[in-house]
């Protein structure tokens, strides 16, 4: 009787953890197939910018969006322009940057920096450290181009968005 037992109970226990799998893979398949997120959050943002102090960064955040936004001094941009000994990727041909941000201080504006506040190393939001940006979660540093600095590890440039400045850029508008 015993051993009746054993083949039945392993019969049940493979049905049911195939019924668990089916289960999982059709929640899987579900959860791609129908879009159930806010329905703004495929839109532009729009965020309204008091004045910037130079060299500050400023960190904005709306829904599940967060940019850094950086007012930059003359002096800053001459520092950005001439720095590429400690950068990893100086050109920045591994980065993701639109088009407009394939230049030396990664924007559209010499004047104005944005990149999505997000580290290229973990992943971790950023922070303001010296003349720099640093990840919360890990010595990943970046100048204010974005721009990886030299450390222990390999990582890219921060990701810039698509954006756009109104004329007085007192407007930033992002397409994610």
């Amino acid at each position: 009787m015993c051993r009746l037992l054993k083949p039945i109970l392993l019969k049940r226990l493979f049905k049911a953890w195939f019924a668990v799998l089916g289960l999982a893979v059709l929640y899987v398949l579900v959860d791609f197939a129908i879009d159930i997120r806010p329905p703004g959050v495929q839109s532009s943002y729009h965020f309204n910018l008091e004045p910037l102090a130079p060299d500050v960064p400023v960190f904005l955040r709306q829904d599940n969006l967060v940019v850094v936004v950086i007012a930059r001094s003359a002096a800053s941009i001459a520092g950005l322009r001439q720095a590429s000994t400690n950068l990893q990727d100086p050109g920045s041909s591994r980065s993701h940057q639109p088009a407009f941000a394939t230049n030396e201080l990664r924007s559209r504006h010499a004047g104005y920096f944005v990149a999505y506040a997000i580290g290229t190393h973990l992943g971790c939001v950023l922070e303001a450290f010296g003349r720099g940006l640093q990840e919360t979660c890990s010595n990943a540093a970046y100048d204010y181009a974005g721009r990886a600095l030299q450390g222990e590890n390999k990582f890219q440039n921060l990701a810039i968005p698509n954006y756009n400045f109104s004329n007085d850029f007192s407007t930033l508008t992002i397409r994610p």
